[in-house]
Order: structure tokens, then C-alpha cells, then sequence
């Protein structure tokens, strides 16, 4: 008797006979034909290839068709959308990958099994097998994943693969393994800051000139040109230009004097600021929005905000304020008296600054890429904070009702137009905090990536996707399953719970189920709201 027929335990020995039932004897008309000669051994049942099983499902089942077909709808949305949405689509996706690569190589270093690695998700297009494991293209390219057997207690696994799990190694390869997909993501980041620097050079913000000078601005009531530069403002050295607009917001509409420089000549001259209302300004006013510039109140004109504010403490009644908005003039009746913030109000140069870049070598360009790196970093942790705060999460639903809000009828009905034929007011939402913290999808990421590829060039995409790889890093390390970190979360508690028991332990996952699925239903909704968002109001970086 084979071994495999042998009761368990029993010696392999083949002279000895064991029990078996009577059976009746079985006429050699209707004896199975042995398909296998004597003397040879039948070996395991042939294991179709992931291709041919694609064969089996018709035309559209060959992955050769699919893969034309695949082909044929990229060939399409270049040709219709443009191929700089292909180029940003196609970096992305190679982000995904190498997130997943670093996962793979990891996890095959510390002796797990792998069994699929593909691209996309879906119905799959083309595979092929290699080893133990599977690589592939599919339908969605929206990701990318790795396959590791036994990733949970609650996954079965034969016997004999258990010591490949993930499971059953230790605590520091699974950490490694579970980690190494959000260290890739920084590290491209951190490789792309050090390119972008050494390739284009690192900005250099004290030098600074003036690109544009918009009209009717104070600027070009100064007789200020693109190519110009600032060199002193009210009596002071200017240096970097983010600290320069912080000294021009507080003075909003009064008069101030500085020194321009052209082809070396310097000029000293003097002009009112141009000012508008913040959110904190025009949320008491109804009917202006952030970014009005008002010009009168009851007739009388105001050429500064802190008049504005006085004469809006002073007033009784109902005044009729008259106010700018994209180029309009409108008139708005407002009740007073209105008690209006300091901080208001911002004050308007009217020029747009050109930074020019400094060529370095490899190493500044890498001490600037880490800095930049950390600043990328923290900014990216406190707009997720932003965000799932209760102010963030009002501020974002206001983005579905923006619409509603504009057409309100109680503030439509206080605004008139000083021409009969000017539209009507609209929402300013890029200076409104609720588009701060707006998060993207992979809609509006490729949106934005294909308007800065075509207007801004190479190094702006670079920077983009700087911030995208840097931002897939972090979310990825957020101590929730099924996010990476909630898996590096889960071996560091085994870890300690182990080494305090002084047996191994291991955490029941069907308690931990329900918060996973309650984290997947957020990641979903938030996933389908914002590309909701990105395909109705998508983010024009013209505007």
C-alpha cells in the first residue's frame, strides 16, 4: 500500500496487509484504463498559466487583445485629453509601483511568500509567473499591491507554508516589510528635491524681482515695470519676498514709500495701497466676499480700511457700501453700525514677484532638499490635522453647498450693480478657508499636474510629485488598518504584549475589524467626495 493511503502513524511497510472491505470484483469491461504505462508515475495535474486562463474567456479573454486594447485607450485619452494628463498619470502609477516594490524586496529578504504583485485593480489584462509568484497589469491603475501570505491570523494557510508568513516572522522584519512602502514613497521625495535642486538650481528668495505689475494696482500708479526690484520699503532693507508681503498686509490704503531699482538706477517713490477684505472682513458684510475692494460708504470714499472701519462703527441705519468685485462695481445695504476686525482687511501692492534660481553642486543641493523635505513634511501634517478637525470638516462640507450659498437669496437681494449689465457677485473660493486644506483626488491631481506640466514646466511637475510621494508616505504611516502603520501598530503591540506575558501573542483581528471597516467607509467617502469635487469644480490654476 502507498504511503499516502497508509493510516497515520503506521510503518511503511509494504508487506504487511491492512484491512480492507469486500468488495465485489469489477469486469474488465468496465475497468478504468490506466492512462499512465507501467512503470511510469503520474506527475501533478498541469497548472494552466495565468495567460491561458485569460484565453479561455473569448476574444476579449486573450491578453494579447487586451493589451491592444489598453493601448488603443491611452493612444485615446492622449489624443483627447493631451499627453502631458499621460505623463502625470504615468508618474504616478510609477510612484505606486515602487511603494509596492519596496514592500516585495523586503518581504522577500525576510523570507515571506509572495505570491501576486500587480499593477492596477480589477479584471486582470496580462500576467505572468515567475517562481512562486504572479506579476501583472489590470484594469484600474489606481494602485498597485503585494501579496503576502498570512498577513493576519485570520488568513488560512497550508501547514507547511506557515513559517513563510508574515505572521510568523519577527517583529522587526514585519515592521521592515510593512514600512518599507511608505519609505520609498519619502525617499522619492527626497531623491526628487535633491534633483530638482541640483538639475535647476535652489531659489533664491532675497533676490527676488517683479514679474508682473497688475493694473490699476498701486504699482503701476508708481510707475513700477516687470524686471524692477524692491530694495527698501518704508525705510527698511527688503529681503525675502513671503516676509515683504507681511509687511505690506497690515497697511492696507495708506500711503507708503519705497526705493525701486532699474538697470542699477534706484528711485525712491511714494503711493497709496490698494486693500481688500479678508474672510474675517467680509463675513460681517453682507454680500461682499473675501477679496472685495470697497471704494465707498454712502457716497463718501474710503481710501483705507482703518476709514472703512470707522465710518462703519459710525454709521446708523441702513448705509449703502460700494465695492469692487472681479472687476465690477457693485453696491451692497448693509445695517450698521458694524464693529469690523483690525485684521480685516490686506494691503495691495499689485505686483507678482520672479524668484530666480542659483546653480549649486550635489552636496548644498542635498542640504537644501532635507530642509525643504522637513518643511514638505510638517506642512503635510498639519493639513491632514486641518482637515479631520471639526473646523476642517465643516469647512469641506461648505464645498458641497458653495453654489447654494452664492445664489442666497437674502444677500443677492442687498447687492445691486452700478452697471445694469455687470454679473453677479460670486463666491471667491480660492481665498475661502475651506479650499486650504482641500484634499485631491487622483483626478485632481492628474488635473492639476497636466495644467503645471503645459504652463510651468518640468520642475514645477517635479515638485508635484515631490508632494504627492511625500503625502502617500505619511498617510500610509497613519497607526490604523488597513493603512500600513496600523499593521507596523498591530506587530509593535504583539511585541510588547509577547515580551510582558513571556509567551507569544498575537491579536484577535476579528476584534479589530469593525474600526477597519469603519476607517475604510472614511478613506471611501472621502476618496469619492473629493473626486465629486475635482470633476465639478476642478482647480484652475489660470484663475
Amino acid at each position: 500500500m502507498s504511503d499516502i493511503l497508509r493510516p497515520p502513524g503506521a510503518p511503511a511497510d509494504e508487506s504487511r496487509s491492512w484491512p480492507t472491505a469486500d468488495l465485489p470484483p469489477v469486469p474488465p469491461s468496465e475497468r478504468p484504463v490506466d492512462p499512465h504505462p507501467a512503470g511510469e508515475v503520474p506527475g501533478p495535474p498541469a497548472r494552466p498559466t495565468p495567460t491561458q486562463g485569460a484565453e479561455a474567456g473569448g476574444p476579449l479573454g486573450d491578453h494579447r487583445v487586451r493589451l491592444l486594447l489598453l493601448a488603443a485607450i491611452v493612444v485615446g485619452l492622449g489624443v483627447m485629453f493631451g499627453w502631458s494628463i499621460l505623463l502625470v498619470v504615468a508618474a504616478i502609477v510609477v510612484s505606486v509601483f515602487l511603494h509596492e516594490l519596496g514592500h516585495f524586496l523586503v518581504a522577500k529578504w525576510a523570507g515571506m511568500k509572495v505570491t501576486e504583485f500587480f499593477i492596477g485593480f480589477g479584471p486582470r489584462i496580462w500576467s505572468f509567473q515567475r517562481g512562486e509568484t504572479e506579476y501583472g497589469l489590470k484594469v484600474l491603475p489606481a494602485g498597485a499591491y503585494v501579496r503576502i501570505i498570512g498577513m493576519h491570523s485570520l488568513e488560512e494557510v497550508e501547514p507547511d507554508e506557515e513559517e513563510r508568513t508574515y505572521r510568523s516572522k519577527s517583529t522587526p522584519k514585519r515592521v521592515a516589510a510593512v514600512a518599507a512602502g511608505p519609505a520609498m514613497n519619502l525617499l522619492i521625495g527626497l531623491v526628487l528635491l535633491v534633483v530638482i535642486n541640483a538639475g535647476f538650481g535652489t531659489p533664491a528668495p532675497d533676490r527676488w524681482e517683479i514679474q508682473t505689475v497688475l493694473p490699476g494696482s498701486a504699482a503701476e500708479a508708481a510707475g513700477v515695470e516687470p524686471g524692477d526690484r524692491i530694495v527698501e520699503w518704508n525705510g527698511q532693507p527688503v529681503g525675502v519676498y513671503d516676509e515683504f508681503v507681511d509687511t505690506v498686509r497690515p497697511l492696507a490704503g495708506e500711503d507708503v514709500e519705497f526705493v525701486v531699482e532699474r538697470d542699477g538706477d534706484r528711485r525712491t517713490v511714494t503711493a497709496p495701497l490698494g486693500w481688500a477684505l479678508q474672510p474675517s472682513g467680509a463675513a460681517l458684510l453682507p454680500g461682499l466676499r473675501s477679496g472685495d475692494q470697497v471704494l465707498a460708504v454712502d457716497g463718501q470714499p474710503v481710501g483705507s480700511y482703518q476709514s472703512f472701519v470707522s465710518a462703519m462703527a459710525a454709521a446708523e441705519g441702513t448705509v449703502e457700501v460700494t465695492f469692487e468685485h472681479e472687476g465690477s462695481e457693485y453696491v451692497a445695504r448693509i445695517a450698521a453700525p458694524v464693529t469690523l476686525p483690525p485684521e480685516g482687511a490686506r494691503g495691495l501692492l499689485g505686483v507678482r514677484p520672479l524668484v530666480p534660481n542659483e546653480t549649486v553642486g550635489i552636496v548644498p543641493a542635498t542640504g537644501d532638499a532635507f530642509a525643504k523635505f522637513g518643511e514638505i513634511v510638517v506642512a503635510s501634517v498639519q493639513g491632514m490635522g486641518r482637515l479631520v478637525s471639526p473646523e476642517g470638516l465643516g469647512n469641506y462640507a461648505r464645498l458641497f453647498t458653495a453654489d447654494a450659498d452664492e445664489s442666497a437669496p437674502v444677500e443677492q437681494s442687498q447687492v445691486t450693480p452700478v452697471d445694469p449689465g455687470a454679473p453677479a457677485p460670486t463666491v471667491d473660493t480660492g481665498s475661502s478657508p475651506a479650499t486650504e486644506d482641500r484634499p485631491m483626488s487622483i483626478i485632481g491631481i492628474v488635473n492639476v499636474g497636466a495644467q503645471i506640466a503645459e504652463g510651468q514646466g518640468i520642475e514645477a511637475l517635479l515638485f508635484l510629485l515631490v508632494i504627492v510621494n511625500i503625502f502617500l508616505g505619511l498617510i500610509n504611516l497613519v497607526p490604523l488598518l488597513p493603512f500600513d502603520g496600523g499593521h507596523i501598530a498591530v506587530a509593535l503591540y504583539e511585541a510588547v504584549r509577547s515580551k510582558i506575558s513571556g509567551r507569544v501573542y498575537r491579536v484577535d483581528m476579528t476584534k479589530l475589524m469593525p474600526v477597519t471597516y469603519v476607517v475604510v467607509f472614511l478613506v471611501v467617502g472621502l476618496g469619492l467626495s473629493s473626486m465629486y469635487l475635482d470633476i465639478t469644480n476642478p482647480v484652475d490654476l489660470g484663475q
